[in-house]
């Protein structure tokens, strides 16, 4: 075997001296053994006794198996195998390949030996004897492969034997289809259309051009203009060449543009309306003359959308952003939004803009719009909306006034003239004379129930009338309630005040008292506490009421929608007051409610 190798050294090496020849020895696995030097140039090659490189991964995919089968045969019938097939030098170039095995000693690694030509020159694929030609030939492929649209050759078999990106990535397909039958890869719609035009090439040699309908890249109707043309190829077969062009559409969508322009010139001539466009391709916005006067700034100024965003007020910003994201991916045509804009002046205008949306190919390319200032409507509406609301809070209080003048009636009525009933029947009790211990103790019995109801009825009546909110009464009164708890239960109440807060309308006194109340209620009926806290404070521009105690607290999540806590809700929001309560099983439970001091 050694001297096989010393005889088949020189021999490569000298190989390829003319002509475009390629001799390579592998083994079975592919690995390159020896080549000569016209190989290792052309296709980058180490030198194989410094860096072993592998034949397959030169080889175009579609014929890797192919070649091993090669192998195979050259060596189970000890004859070269001749095949034709794609090797990657920058791009796959088509050769034609003889492979022969290398008999050796048995255990030997099998070996082979490989010459490789290039197959008959064509225009297409630059493979030209002479310089000249193998320019024109680079030039043209270089051509069809970075061109932006569709570009193939198909030969006379309709096999296709070239296809650049754009095409394979419109197709979804990759470079193995290549020599494969164009109708087995692309949809018979399509290869309908083309037979006829490609058979009328081969048989004319003239160029031929059409127009047909189909989908651009974005899923968009468009049409097509396909150019099928001759390629010149000497002794080979005869190649067709085709190039897909998306048709620009101006007598559709441009002339919409050009159309929609003419106007906006015209409307922006005569119309008194602020009136915008936007170029979102340039992200240049033009404005009229009635836009400028509205927010002052020079047309200098303006310095796209960005600039125009940076003028929104933050709290609207994000809003506009999302809503013109909105239209855009969604494809909508029309929208309207408000928001602030901050002017020249310094001052910020509340604006009402709304915009058209100028499609092409699928692709937002203008918005065109309209900006109007509503600042005087927004001022209206929103005193509107005071006046309704303080004509609301006007009949609430007089609701409430009505409702507190019947509580207090009802509670005179239950003090004054039930509990003057319940005297009187305690004095008839008292003259009755009792024949035996029996009715002695229904006597005694008969008086201490009657007195308890009268008790009862008396503190109730206490809590239904209204106490005079007059002067600074409020802090007496709330004194007064904690007396009556400090006398009837153990529980010990500490009050902490200012004064401040007796500057508060008599309803709005009215109100914390009648919460104070609710609260020292729901802690005696159900807290187990032995220790309150009530604080009554100005803070800022309100007053602020907490009251703490030490009981057995409870969950928040379950029980804060209760009757009572609802009723104190209710009672400070009316006054645009808020309420926070902080409670858990074993740790008490503090409320506190803030109200305006001024409304």
């Amino acid at each position: 075997m050694k001297t096989q190798w010393k005889k088949l050294k020189p021999i490569i090496s000298s190989a390829g001296g003319e002509g475009r020849q390629y001799l390579t020895v592998l083994d079975e696995e592919g690995t390159i053994l020896l080549t000569n030097a016209r190989m290792q140039k052309e296709l980058n090659l180490k030198n194989p006794r410094e860096v072993r490189s592998n034949f397959f991964n030169l080889l175009h995919p579609i014929h890797i198996e192919e070649f091993r089968n090669a192998l195979q045969y050259a060596v189970k019938n000890n004859n070269p195998y001749s095949m034709e097939f794609f090797l990657k030098n920058g791009h796959y170039h088509p050769m034609k390949w003889q492979v022969s095995y290398l008999p050796g000693k048995k255990g030997d690694v099998k070996t082979f030996m490989c010459l490789g030509v290039f197959t008959e020159p064509n225009l297409f694929s630059g493979n030209y004897p002479n310089a000249g030609n193998r320019k024109a030939g680079s030039i043209l492929q270089a051509f069809m492969r970075n061109t932006p649209n569709l570009a193939w050759v198909v030969n006379e078999d309709a096999c296709l034997e070239f296809a650049n990106p754009v095409f394979l990535q419109y197709f979804r397909l990759n470079e193995t289809v290549l020599n494969k039958k164009i109708a087995d890869l692309i949809p018979l719609s399509i290869v309908d259309t083309l037979y006829e035009k490609h058979e009328k090439v081969l048989q004319t040699g003239l160029p031929v051009e059409i127009v047909e309908k189909g989908k651009s890249a974005d899923g968009t109707n468009t049409d097509f203009w396909i150019n099928i043309f001759p390629i010149e190829n000497a002794g080979g077969k005869r190649l067709l060449g085709g190039l897909a062009t998306f048709k620009p559409e101006k007598d559709n969508t441009r002339e919409k543009l050009d159309l929609a322009n003419e106007r906006i010139n015209h409307l922006q001539r005569i119309t008194s309306d602020a009136i915008w466009e936007w170029d979102m391709l340039t992200g240049e916005i033009i404005r009229n003359d009635k836009l400028g006067e509205l927010i002052g700034y020079l047309p200098e100024d303006n310095k796209g959308l960005g600039w125009w965003l940076s003028r929104v007020h933050s709290e609207d910003r994000d809003r506009l952003n999302d809503k013109l994201k909105e239209v855009t991916d969604n494809g909508l045509q029309s929208w309207e939004i408000e928001y602030r804009f901050l002017c020249a002046d310094g001052e910020y205008k509340n604006m009402h803009d709304r915009g058209y949306v100028i499609y092409e190919k699928g692709m937002p390319v203008k918005m065109i719009g309209s900006l109007s200032d509503i600042t005087n409507e927004k001022l209206m509406e929103n005193l509107l909306v005071e006046e309704k609301l303080r004509q609301y809070k006007n009949i609430s209080e007089a609701v409430l006034r009505e409702l507190e003048q019947e509580r207090t009636r009802l509670g005179r009525e239950m003090h004054d003239n039930v509990n003057q009933i319940l005297s009187t029947i305690k004095l008839f009790v008292g003259l009755l004379t009792p024949a035996n211990k029996e009715e002695e103790d229904i006597k005694q019995k008969t008086n201490e129930y009657t007195l308890l109801a009268i008790e009862e009825i008396r503190k109730l009546s206490r809590e239904m009338v209204a106490p005079q909110m007059d002067g600074s009464a409020l802090t007496d009164n709330i004194q007064n309630i904690i007396d009556d708890i400090e006398l009837g239960a153990a529980i010990k109440v500490k009050f902490t005040h200012d004064n401040e807060n007796e500057l508060l309308s008599p309803g709005k006194k009215l109100t914390l008292f009648r919460i104070i109340q609710e609260q020292l209620k729901n802690i005696i009926k159900y807290s187990k506490a032995s220790k309150i806290e009530i604080f009554l404070q100005s803070r800022d521009k309100y007053v602020q009421l907490v009251i703490k105690d030490n009981g057995e607290g409870f969950d928040t999540k379950k029980t804060s929608n209760g009757v009572g806590l609802s009723s104190i809700r209710d009672r400070a929001k009316f006054y645009n007051g808020k309420t926070e309560i902080q409670s858990a099983p074993g740790k008490g439970c503090q409320l506190t409610v803030s109200i305006p001091l001024l409304d």
